[in-house]
């Protein structure tokens, strides 16, 4: 999955002030997976929502191959129902009233490939191991449990998608509140999975070893600003040997 493509997925160029945080941000996705990569407060998140359609940047714009999604010089705004993105994050967003089931096919495409649809429902669910609580309602299952119901839901969508080329995968560290164990065997999973079915990812970590385990493209940001881009063997490779030093001397 290390291969880059021969065009770019997705194009950002913003300027967008949050809080304390004055982005200025310019990028290009050009592999299949791709880590935003930095400290809390950098900014990371709100790349992310602007990419997702749910905020308006100051300035600048966003093209996903040939479509702008967002140009503020011309006016262009793609709102986020018609993006071909879809997006997961550190809440479980489910509908209380809905089985399991019911929530993790709400976004449910190929309309027209009604058994191709039921294979990736029943590999995803096997993915997230949630096969075996789909009859139950959001009350009775734990935070880990919802969490992967939520991102299951976000596959299942991404993966079905009907448009005229794959979506973009947005994913906001949906796995934070899991164990190391069960996020690891996850994130492996979902890296082989998406690969298969052509999916593109950019997804959010501050977690060193989550980004070397994915052999994702890093892109590090700090203070609102893009640092470095590239393998995470060169963008991390300062972090990693510090987080090593520091294992070495606690031992």
């Amino acid at each position: 999955m290390s291969d880059s493509l021969s065009e770019d997925l997705l194009t950002v160029r913003m300027k967008h002030r949050v809080g304390a945080v004055s982005l200025d941000v310019s990028f290009a996705l050009t592999h299949p997976w791709t880590v935003l990569f930095g400290p809390s407060g950098s900014g990371k998140t709100t790349v992310l929502r602007t990419i997702a359609g749910f905020v308006r940047p100051d300035a600048g714009s966003i093209a996903r191959g040939g479509d702008v999604l967002v140009d503020r010089a011309s006016g262009v705004f793609v709102p986020a129902h018609r993006r071909p993105v879809r997006s997961a994050g550190q809440t479980a967003w489910l509908f209380p009233n809905m089985t399991v089931r019911s929530n993790a096919v709400y976004g449910l495409g190929w309309s027209t490939k009604p058994d191709d649809a039921q294979k990736a429902i029943e590999e995803t669910m096997r993915l997230f191991r949630i096969q075996d609580l789909l009859d139950r309602k959001p009350h009775e299952l734990s935070g880990g449990e919802k969490q992967r119901v939520s991102v299951a839901r976000t596959v299942i969508s991404a993966v079905t998608y009907e448009g005229p080329s794959s979506t973009l995968l947005l994913l906001d560290e949906p796995f934070s509140g899991l164990d190391y164990a069960m996020r690891d065997e996850l994130v492996g999973g979902l890296r082989e999975y998406l690969m298969r079915h052509k999916i593109p990812v950019l997804s959010v970590t501050h977690d060193v070893g989550e980004a070397f385990q994915l052999d994702a493209e890093v892109i590090r940001i700090a203070d609102g600003r893009v640092v470095q881009q590239g393998p995470a063997s060169d963008a991390l490779k300062d972090e990693r040997q510090r987080l090593m030093s520091q294992l070495k001397s606690g031992s």
